[in-house]
């Protein structure tokens, strides 16, 4: 057990808990840029190690009745396929290029930009219940769900980043009322995205087994301690300062 990552993942667990941000969102920044680990491997690593939290948080929102399946079904019709590929690009990137490792850097940090965007636009336009048609809405519904899953499973297989932050905003266009089904939708769908892209990467060995149990016992607490917090801490101070700490992370990645 390395002590000196368990210790700092378990900050990174806290700021989780926080905020309420994807794992991925921060820790795989932290494997690169702190932990010195080759940007491909990182997105291995990142996508297994998230697979293990977020299976947790599904099982838990199952029970509790708060994921819509039928959307869940929709959104893996896309991302599933759209993840695969994603990673099998990744995957196959050392063979074709020298510069695969800072494609994907780069990839990841463009990501992070984005991801600070969409939380910024959020902080600052309030999401209200929408006024959409009835046809946009089941378009919204149907091939909608499916088109903006294939994006987002494309994105988290290639980078590990975007699972939950940027399937939100997506889901409180269809639910703009219902917090809860959005969060456990958004959580149930990510467990099974991640673990069928983390599954992907561990086939071409591009995963360091040896730091995952080590980013658990840190993170796992963490993020325990950060989401009893989380209620005690001002959301929008808190939410502004992870939004620009995304941005000068994804813009040193560029």
């Amino acid at each position: 057990m390395n002590f000196p990552l368990v210790f700092m993942s378990f900050g990174v667990g806290i700021l989780i808990g926080l905020t309420g941000m994807g794992g991925a969102a921060l820790m795989a920044p932290f494997l690169i840029l702190v932990l010195k680990v080759r940007p491909v491997t990182a997105v291995g690593t990142d996508l297994v190690y998230g697979a293990v939290t977020k299976i947790l948080g599904a099982w838990i929102h199952l029970k509790q009745g708060t994921v819509d399946m039928l959307v869940v079904k929709r959104l893996a019709m896309g991302s599933l396929p759209g993840g695969i590929a994603g990673s099998l690009l990744v995957i196959s990137l050392p063979s074709h290029t020298q510069n695969a490792e800072q494609y994907v850097k780069r990839g990841i940090g463009a990501l992070l930009v984005l991801v600070a965007i969409i939380l910024i636009i959020r902080l600052v336009i309030p999401v209200k219940p929408s006024k959409m048609s009835l046809a946009n809405h089941r378009w919204l519904e149907t091939w909608g769900t499916v088109i903006w899953g294939a994006f987002v499973g494309f994105c988290v297989g290639a980078t590990s980043v975007g699972s939950g932050s940027m399937l939100a905003p997506f889901l409180l266009m269809l639910y703009p009322t219902k917090t809860s089904r959005v969060v456990g939708t958004d959580v149930f769908h990510g467990a099974v995205l991640v673990a069928v892209t983390g599954f992907t990467h561990s086939l071409s060995s591009g995963v360091e087994w040896n730091l995952i149990p080590s980013l658990l016992a840190g993170s796992l607490p963490g993020v325990m301690l950060g989401s009893r917090l989380a209620t005690r801490v001002p959301a929008v101070p808190l939410r502004t300062g992870m939004a620009a700490v995304l941005l000068l992370t994804g813009y040193r990645m560029l």
